[in-house]
């Protein structure tokens, strides 16, 4: 789950990347045949930025790593395809990926140019996930706590308890009757002492 928060952060990205690329006035594309000029010119504008390039007689590919786990891939070749590709294990995942009809290298220098901007939104995406689980981690053994005070000497009740992205919902059987509650931090208490 914790991986999820930055492959959707990175997928929003591209998309945004895309659509800029999609709409941009007086945008080409670009043929396999100016790659190595692009690359050259993106070089030395970048000189900090060290690129990992492919050439091969159909294709080619052009990486570079956006963040320490997620690196950005073009594959070109009658199109361009961009992809970003995160890091799992000693393998790469991809997570996201779009076919940019026009050159892409103004959408990327603006990602970079937004690089340490976007590594500080993700890093506080994850910091408020973490809170968030750990919150829900809480909430739901102060709900178990005062299940088992509630229905300890209550042989008749069968209960479970299955988290629910913020709440809980409680399965509970007792006297022939089934009944599915949610359960939130702002309301367990009074539903727990209700039963």
């Amino acid at each position: 789950m914790y991986d999820d928060v930055e492959s959707d952060f990175w997928k929003e990205i591209l998309v945004h990347m895309l659509h800029k690329n999609m709409v941009r006035t007086n945008a080409k594309g670009l043929p396999m045949e100016q790659c190595k000029e692009v690359f050259e010119d993106f070089e030395r504008r970048h000189p900090e930025v060290k690129a990992n390039i492919n050439y091969s007689s159909s294709y080619v590919t052009w990486e570079l790593f956006i963040s320490d786990t997620v690196k950005l891939r073009l594959y070109i070749q009658n199109q361009i395809k961009g992809s970003f590709m995160q890091g799992s294990g000693s393998d790469f995942v991809k997570i996201a990926d779009a076919k940019f009809p026009n050159n892409p290298f103004p959408e990327i220098e603006e990602c970079l140019q937004n690089r340490q901007k976007y590594l500080q939104e993700l890093s506080a995406k994850k910091t408020r996930y973490l809170h968030k689980e750990k919150v829900n981690l809480l909430l739901g053994e102060f709900i178990k706590a005062h299940l088992i005070k509630k229905f300890n000497n209550d042989k008749a009740a069968i209960w479970s308890l299955e988290q629910k992205n913020d709440s809980f919902i409680l399965h509970l059987q007792k006297d022939k009757e089934v009944k599915d509650l949610e359960l939130s931090c702002d309301n367990y208490k009074k539903i727990i002492f209700e039963l």
